[in-house]
């Protein structure tokens, strides 16, 4: 199989192709992460129908990984956001290494998304880098190029659940689509049950801010001018040309990276060209205007910063940020931050969740891991055996979610119950009739299904097992 037909294309909205890639066994991926992974995946490439930054008509294009070899039809979506990238190419749909935690989470029963972002991959032009609203559209437009995808092609269903994360980068465009759906009221077309950014940068003015006024060496500059190149290409505000805001020699270097074309240069070359030392990379007048103009917020800078911001709203769906206190790159004041002004706005249920002292790379795979747990206790089975089944419950019955020690199950009238692990092994079953507390110390940290099934109905809920 190289390409699915286009035979369903020409009424779709959003969707222009959708190319298949390849299959992956989640064995591997299983071996290799500790999870417990129960579908094949197939990948396709996808390009669709979106708006670019100036909310002018354009392409975009992006990973999206199905669930195959299964009795299941529905399935929630995921979108996961990826990490910084400067040459076009590295991005999800080229399958790239990051392109593996979609498989992860598709593995898992959803799915996936992966926005390669305006200007990356098949879209034309800059990369407008943590720019929030153009992060979001291309998300919101690739979820609807997916639905018609999974309708129409894949003759599958979307469940009706949408969950969001991401790393890095990735973790301000997944909180910044999730605000720009509830600032939209567009709960209903993308019912988000949680999202949860990872290590990212969502006070651009506060947080972010202070790395460009620091007086010590950032260890990534190249993202600071990336920045710069992208919110002038958005708000046409900073600059006429490089020299009016980068010193000499870094006025010449940077413009062969940002002229919306490259697909040779990447950042780790950049950042060895640069000045850690802002203050030795900026022009001296520019860095003491923008610092001046703190309390006012007078700079051109001040105001994009503050455009970009995500962490200043009142969400009304579940919120998670994973961090670690030893990250150089995004500092995990900014989850710290946001946790903070969410809820003195009055949202009740946002977190922001230390995971130790890693770095910025050493964080990914437990902040990604927790993510995973997170939303495999809220989401809903598919639904595939012929009972009629809950497919969301409203209202718990097993609690606590994660549980560490005894697990209480509410449950009214007789019922046979059963507990199973992802892999099908049963770990308790009974006869149960009304409430009851078991302990859970004797199993595995993971997931597991609890199933509760008499004459008239069955019903079931994903617990966690920390």
């Amino acid at each position: 199989m190289s390409f699915i037909s286009l035979i369903n294309y020409a009424q779709a909205q959003y969707l222009i192709s959708a190319t298949y890639v390849n299959t992956t066994n989640p064995i591997g991926l299983s071996l290799a992460t500790g999870l417990a992974l129960s579908y094949d995946i197939d990948m396709y490439k996808m390009v669709y129908n979106t708006v670019d930054a100036l909310g002018q008509p354009t392409i975009a294009s992006g990973a999206f990984l199905a669930p195959s070899n299964t009795s299941c039809t529905d399935f929630p979506i995921l979108a996961y956001h990826h990490g910084t990238s400067l040459r076009k190419i590295d991005v999800p749909s080229n399958d790239v290494d990051e392109t593996t935690i979609g498989r992860v989470f598709g593995a898992g029963g959803y799915f996936v998304l992966m926005p390669d972002y305006i200007g990356m991959g098949d879209s034309p032009g800059l990369h407008p880098y943590c720019h929030a609203e153009s992060e979001a559209t291309a998300t919101r437009d690739m979820i609807r190029a997916a639905r018609e995808f999974i309708s129409d092609s894949l003759q599958m269903v979307d469940n009706g659940e949408l969950f969001l994360t991401g790393y890095s980068q990735g973790g301000h465009a997944a909180m910044a689509s999730h605000k720009y759906i509830e600032d939209n009221n567009l709960l209903g077309e993308f019912n988000v049950l949680g999202s949860a950014p990872c290590s990212g940068p969502y006070e651009m003015s506060g947080a972010m801010a202070d790395t460009i006024l620091s007086p010590f060496p950032y260890s990534n500059p190249g993202y600071l001018v990336y920045l710069l190149s992208s919110y002038q290409m958005v708000y046409g505000n900073l600059y006429t040309s490089y020299s009016d805001i980068l010193n000499s020699p870094y006025d010449t270097i940077v413009p062969p990276y940002f002229d919306g074309n490259n697909t040779t240069l990447g950042m780790g070359s950049l950042n060895s060209l640069l000045s850690g030392y802002v203050d030795s990379l900026m022009v001296d007048t520019v860095l003491a205007n923008f610092s001046n103009s703190m309390s006012t917020f007078g700079h051109p800078l001040w105001t994009n910063l503050l455009a970009n911001d995500t962490h200043d709203w009142t969400p009304q769906r579940p919120i998670k940020m994973f961090y670690c206190t030893g990250d150089e790159q995004v500092t995990f004041q900014n989850a710290i931050s946001a946790e903070s002004t969410m809820l003195s706005n009055g949202a009740s249920n946002v977190e922001a969740v230390g995971l130790g002292e890693g770095d910025h790379n050493a964080c990914v795979l437990p902040a990604l891991t927790s993510a995973y747990y997170w939303f495999d206790g809220l989401r809903s089975l598919c639904s595939s055996s012929g009972f009629n089944e809950s497919r969301t419950i409203v209202s718990p019955f097993v609690f606590p979610n994660p549980v560490i020690d005894v697990l209480s199950i509410s449950f009214v009238g007789e019922g046979d119950l059963k507990i199973t692990n992802v892999t099908g092994q049963i770990v308790h079953q009974q006869i149960v009739n009304g409430d009851i507390s078991l302990s859970t110390s004797g199993w595995s940290r993971g997931i597991y299904i609890v199933e509760i099934q008499n004459d008239y109905n069955r019903i079931f809920q994903r617990v966690v097992k920390d």
